[in-house]
């Protein structure tokens, strides 16, 4: 029982990958207070993979530190949206027209 515990463990751990830990900064719109800041962090830390976040109204921005292959900035991008903000990764490249 205990060979096959600790080799269902490894295969986890090899499914799982490395972590690809980054942290990435979005453009958010319509925040206007500190709340907006708290409410937004508090969404985005529920997603599996987020470690870390930082909001500032002030600067339109968040900073999120995140395992890339669990949650993409796509993914935190929607949940920010989700909640009536903008938001879109700040070296993401401008949509065209």
């Amino acid at each position: 029982m205990r060979r096959a515990v600790a080799l269902v463990l490894t295969l986890a751990a090899a499914c799982a990958g490395e972590p690809q830990v980054r942290t990435t900064r979005f453009n958010v719109g319509g925040m206007v207070c500190h709340s907006c800041e708290e409410g937004i962090c508090a969404a985005v830390r529920k997603l599996d993979g987020v470690l870390e976040c930082a909001a500032d109204f002030k600067a339109g921005a968040a900073e999120v530190r995140h395992d890339a292959a669990r949650v993409p900035a796509a993914e935190i991008a929607g949940a920010i949206t989700k909640l009536g903000y903008t938001a879109s990764p700040a070296d993401a490249p401008p949509a065209a027209n």
